[in-house]
């Protein structure tokens, strides 16, 4: 039954992660101020959340990595622009459509119909919270 469901999912381009609330990220100065600790998806490694609202030109995808690293892409598959979630145990994200186009964690592509690279935007950690550089 999962494997219909995943089908399902994927013709309808609905991925796993879901949306911050708005209250806990916000835009200053051309940058975006995520408040990590406060993000209980972001606290494992592969964990993600994304970013969307009408100040942003393209929703931000956030992931955890090791330690205290953290990464930022735009949430769009460069083959048909849906949306993608990380590789639950590997360093890659997926875009969430029948395709499937995967792409490694410094944005390039590795398989599938994606017509290039992921924008990866910029990212540090200031204050406890995260700064995304787009």
């Amino acid at each position: 039954m999962a494997g219909i469901a995943g089908i399902i999912k994927s013709i309808f381009g609905i991925c796993e992660t879901k949306p911050l609330s708005p209250g806990l990220w916000s835009l200053e100065s051309g940058k975006v101020r995520v408040k990590v600790g406060q993000i209980p998806e972001l606290s494992e490694k592969g964990g993600a959340v994304y970013l969307k609202g009408p100040d942003l030109q393209k929703p931000v995808l956030v992931v955890k990595t090791e330690g205290e690293g953290y990464l930022a892409f735009a949430n769009k598959c460069t083959h048909g622009g849906r949306k993608l979630d990380p590789v639950p145990g590997e360093p890659l994200l997926r875009c969430c459509s029948l395709g499937h186009s995967t792409f490694d964690y410094e944005g390039g592509k590795v398989s599938g119909l994606a017509k290039g690279p992921l924008t990866l935007y910029s990212v540090e950690l200031a204050e406890g919270d995260l700064l995304i550089a787009l």
